[in-house]
C-alpha cells in the first residue's frame, strides 16, 4: 500500500480508513481481514482461532490488486484532470466575458 497508494504511517486498519474510496470494497474487506488476523496473531489464545486459509486468500486477493495499480496512470490521470478542469474554467471565464461585452454593447 505504500508504493501503490503512498500510505506510509499507521497500521495496516488506519492506512484502509485512510485510503477510503480509492480501494474496492472488496478490496478494503479482504484487507481488513488481514489486519484483524495480525492483530489476533499477537495473543496466543487468539492465535488458535485464526483461519489461515482464509487470512491467505484474503491476503492474496488484496496481494494481487495492489499489484495491478499503475501509479504513473493515476498520476497522469489527476494532471489530466486538473488540467481539463483549468481549461473549463478559462472557457467559462471568456464566455461570461464575451457575454458581458456583448451585453454593454461594446462588441
Amino acid at each position: 500500500m505504500a508504493k501503490r497508494l503512498g500510505l506510509k504511517r499507521g497500521s495496516l486498519s488506519r492506512r484502509v480508513a485512510k485510503a477510503g474510496r480509492r480501494l474496492p470494497a472488496g478490496v478494503r474487506n479482504d484487507i481488513a481481514i488481514v489486519a484483524e488476523a495480525e492483530k489476533m496473531a499477537e495473543n496466543p489464545k487468539l492465535a488458535i482461532r485464526l483461519d489461515p486459509n482464509a487470512t491467505k486468500s484474503a491476503y492474496d486477493r488484496a496481494s494481487a490488486h495492489l499489484k495491478a495499480i499503475d501509479v504513473a496512470d493515476r498520476r497522469k490521470g489527476i494532471v489530466l484532470s486538473m488540467l481539463g478542469s483549468m481549461a473549463f474554467n478559462f472557457l467559462a471565464a471568456v464566455t461570461l466575458f464575451i457575454i458581458v461585452l456583448r451585453w454593454r454593447g461594446l462588441i
